[in-house]
């Protein structure tokens, strides 16, 4: 991890424990103060991303967005919707425009937030109903949310601090819909002010999890908005006030989402992070836990049943993090090339799924093995958990992406010129076979597809790693199989046999986050001491 860093988690302002007990308002304001001190670093903003000045850097990018999520989802999450609206701003912006606001948002000089998804249509964008209409007489535009069910929902950063909203929306053009723009629209001057006339909004609160996360739902009413809001990179307004697009009007759509990808990288990054330090956190916990045995005391980790079930969260664990690797180097590798984009979002897509759904289980396993301690949220393991569920529906939902990665299967098979060579290849290949039209696909043969393709990428990126044994490949390949058993995938035989101390170490080690992301009470052999101090301490 790098050492500034690790220097910014160890200062005050990034004291793990102190969100449990102060007051909401207070815990949002400090989640913006923290991005104003991560941004302040250099080490984390959009230059970092593919295609930008120091894309060099995106792995470590990837990286620290991991460490955050473990670190605090709510403030991963705050970060992520900074980044993927400034992300439309550089996709779709014009070489002025961009260059015109690149400073304050790479540098957080203006908190931006990214107005998509609308109450009534979720993650089918291609159905919003939020306007903005060209006023011929005035030339300038009018912002509007027509109805409740065109109000932007979910909006993070929103609430209170974010300056600036991307807004996706229709444009309309002298009565004729023009499709799918971006616009960029300041709702406050600054930071907690005063919101701009024709702008309402409301808190999305309570909500599940990811409570420092300012998420909230935006009314526009007949705002107006100066031309240059709308994002030029692709359409404009001449001078005489005529609308010209260099893309036609059924390429509008799909080029608006083209800032969809990068950022599913960065849910994974976090996602997998926040389950591997819950598999770690219950290795600590029952590594301290003691039971009384007819020969005395011993350690939780000696029951072979334990074992069993903190070996299968590990390997759950570990798939993701493979497959979070597996997907990012692709990335690197192929984002320069435009035509490998559709690949890309395919890849993306299965992260995103597997991630959470695998990521979600990993955690609520991890709760459960730790006990009554794991309720506690001291412990961090419960937190992860609650922050975390949002994972299903941040970033696309989850299974509208297992949908996407099938339908891509079945249009464009992979095993047409050379037959499948991995288990995951071979179920693919066996459920396409399945699906052919005019059977069409069921949600379960959409999920084996895309664990299937996970389990693929997963298996990949072992062995070019070397660093598991076969025997425990095999282990780890089995856990696909709760998803996969339709089409063959079994848990080895000795599955339900006794798991070593040595096998659980060896995963411990590969799991294991940095210190300086650990506060659980029970990482420590004293976790019952300090958890009862009070009722010990002298009066």
């Amino acid at each position: 991890m790098d050492k500034l860093f690790q220097q910014l988690l160890r200062s005050p302002l990034f004291e793990p424990r102190q969100r449990h007990y102060i007051h909401l308002k207070t815990y949002m304001d400090l989640t913006i103060k923290r991005m104003h001190a991560l941004f302040g670093t250099g080490l984390i903003n959009n230059d970092l991303w593919l295609g930008q000045p120091r894309q060099s850097e995106f792995a470590s990018l990837c990286e620290l967005m991991g460490y955050l999520g473990a670190f605090d989802y709510a403030l991963h999450s705050s970060v992520v919707d900074h980044m993927i609206a400034v992300d439309a701003l550089f996709n779709h912006g014009s070489a002025a425009q961009v260059k015109r606001y690149r400073d304050e948002a790479v540098h957080l000089h203006k908190v931006y937030a990214f107005g998509c998804t609308e109450v009534a249509v979720g993650t089918d964008v291609r159905n919003v109903r939020t306007t903005v209409t060209y006023n011929r007489q005035t030339h300038d535009l009018v912002l509007d949310s027509p109805s409740p069910e065109a109000c932007k929902c979910w909006i993070g950063n929103a609430f209170r601090a974010a300056q600036v909203v991307m807004v996706l929306a229709r444009l309309i053009v002298d009565g004729e819909d023009q499709g799918h723009h971006w616009f960029r629209v300041v709702i406050r001057q600054r930071e907690n002010g005063r919101l701009r006339n024709g702008v309402k909004i409301m808190a999305c609160d309570p909500k599940g999890g990811i409570h420092a996360n300012q998420v909230a739902a935006i009314r526009f009413c007949q705002m107006r908005l100066p031309l240059d809001a709308l994002l030029q990179r692709h359409a404009r307004f001449t001078d005489e006030g005529t609308f010209v697009s260099d893309l036609p009007l059924h390429q509008r759509f799909v080029t608006a989402l083209k800032t969809f990808l990068q950022e599913r990288l960065l849910f994974m990054a976090g996602i997998r992070h926040s389950a591997g330090l819950t598999a770690h956190l219950s290795y600590r916990f029952a590594l301290h836990r003691l039971l009384h045995a007819p020969g005395g005391q011993v350690t939780l980790l000696s029951q072979p049943l334990f074992r069993q079930r903190l070996y299968a969260v590990q390997l759950k664990a570990l798939a993701l993090k493979y497959l979070e690797q597996a997907v990012r180097k692709r990335f690197e590798a192929e984002w320069a090339h435009e035509a490998k984009r559709k690949e890309l979002h395919v890849l993306a897509a299965v992260c995103k799924a597997v991630g959470a759904w695998q990521g979600l289980e990993v955690m609520a396993r991890s709760r459960e093995l730790c006990g009554s301690q794991g309720f506690h949220h001291y412990n961090q393991v419960v937190t992860q958990r609650m922050d975390c569920e949002i994972a299903n529906t941040f970033a696309g939902d989850s299974s509208v992406m297992a949908y996407q990665v099938i339908k891509d299967a079945l249009a464009r098979p992979r095993f047409v010129d050379s037959p499948p060579n991995t288990i995951g290849q071979r179920v693919e290949a066996k459920i396409i076979g399945e699906c052919l039209p005019p059977a069409g696909f069921t949600h379960g043969q959409a999920l084996g597809v895309v664990y299937a393709r996970a389990l693929d990428l997963v298996i990949q990126e072992v062995e070019d790693a070397k660093l598991l044994t076969p025997a425990t490949v095999e282990d780890l390949i089995g856990e696909f199989a709760d998803y996969l058993y339709p089409w063959g995938v079994r848990k080895p035989a000795r599955a339900g046999l006794d798991v070593r101390p040595q096998q659980i170490e060896a995963l411990a080690m590969l799991l294991k986050p940095p210190q300086i992301l650990v506060s659980a009470l029970i990482d420590c052999p004293d976790y019952i001491q300090q958890f009862t101090r009070t009722l010990y301490e002298e009066q």
